[in-house]
């Protein structure tokens, strides 16, 4: 694969689902390589297309170019991709090395992303999407999670893994609001099976998922008021005297740390409300607390709600959470239950 076909690919590869001018193309390249011409960004394309790895479409004057993910060479000429990425990276990153090696020896890790390897080093932290096959046990899951610990201990490096099964993969995959899934895959690097990270693209997009990636990232700090009483309305919880005007749609894991972060009494015991009124997934809702620092007040309302709730995946996150020494910021349970009772998400006694 040559420089150009690697930077098409590349950048293409930031959105696989969507369509491009040939001309914002190289406009693209250029912003994220340094340099681009459009006329080699042209030839290389035309060349991609004739082995099916790149479709051309005609839209008036202009041709919109798009990865062609019904072609199973698509994925290889990905993985190469992906594989020069790696070699770049590793090559110039000490830490990441022993990082790949420790990684390579690890059981139980599937398809693993690096996820905006030079911005989190800076803070000497990685950020890693781990997806894991469906076979894999509750037990096995928190046996990596406790490897990945130990290897944090190693390292000396800050790990925060978001861990997902095909269907956690899928589900967030096709949800229509943001999430942090689609926020950290323009910004991935494959380090280990790239070939099987990109067929659980393609598996996905084969199964009716449209693939569309979120160029921004989201803060929690900074959902606004009116986004945070909209969604919180969205999920089960109204507030008296309130009405939510429309806002923009977050994931439901969104919403628990920016309100965890905002300090607001009353909205976070509502937190229980939304988790038992919809199905969060927990994977993501323990990534996100420990990114942000909420991982005690989450524990704390989790067992809270676990009180009234029996659910395979809250008791796993409990037992994540334990392992992990959290200390557990404790919450009002009385009036957790009474908030809970009001707004339906229990039976009332």
């Amino acid at each position: 694969m040559d420089e150009t076909a690697f930077r098409i690919l590349d950048t293409l590869s930031r959105d696989p689902g969507g369509r491009t001018s040939i001309s914002a193309l190289s406009r693209e390249i250029r912003r994220l390589h340094g340099t681009a011409y459009y006329s080699n960004t042209y030839t290389a394309l035309h060349r991609l297309q004739k082995e099916g790895i790149v479709e051309l479409a005609k839209a008036g004057n202009s041709s919109l170019a798009s990865l062609n993910l019904r072609n199973r060479q698509t994925i290889d000429a990905l993985s190469e991709m992906e594989l020069h990425k790696r070699r770049s990276l590793l090559g110039k990153r000490e830490e990441l090395r022993r990082l790949f090696d420790s990684l390579s020896e690890t059981p139980y890790v599937g398809p693993t992303c690096l996820i905006d390897a030079e911005r989190n080093l800076k803070l000497n932290r990685a950020e890693l999407l781990i997806l894991i096959p469906e076979f894999m046990s509750s037990t096995s899951t928190e046996t990596l999670r406790a490897l990945l610990d130990e290897l944090e201990r190693r390292l000396n490096l800050r790990l925060d893994a978001l861990i997902l099964d095909e269907k956690g993969f899928r589900s967030l995959l096709a949800a229509p609001d943001r999430n942090a899934l689609k926020e950290m895959l323009p910004k991935q690097i494959a380090l280990l099976a790239p070939d099987l990270f990109w067929s659980k693209i393609r598996n996905a997009w084969a199964h009716g998922i449209r693939i569309q990636f979120d160029q921004e990232g989201t803060n929690p700090t900074k959902i606004s008021e009116q986004d945070i009483v909209y969604n919180l309305a969205r999920f089960g919880y109204s507030e008296f005297g309130s009405p939510a005007k429309e806002g923009e749609d977050f994931g439901l894991e969104y919403m628990v740390p920016a309100v965890l972060l905002k300090g607001d009494a009353r909205r976070i015991q509502a937190i229980p409300v939304i988790l038992a009124k919809n199905q969060p997934n927990y994977p993501l809702l323990l990534f996100l607390s420990r990114k942000y620092g909420v991982q005690g007040e989450l524990l704390g309302l989790l067992r809270a709600l676990a009180r009234y709730e029996e659910n395979q995946d809250l008791q796993q996150a409990l037992r994540m959470l334990d392992a992990a020494q959290v200390t557990e910021i404790g919450a009002s349970e009385a009036s957790i239950a009474e908030i809970m009772r009001t707004y339906n998400a229990i039976a009332r006694s």
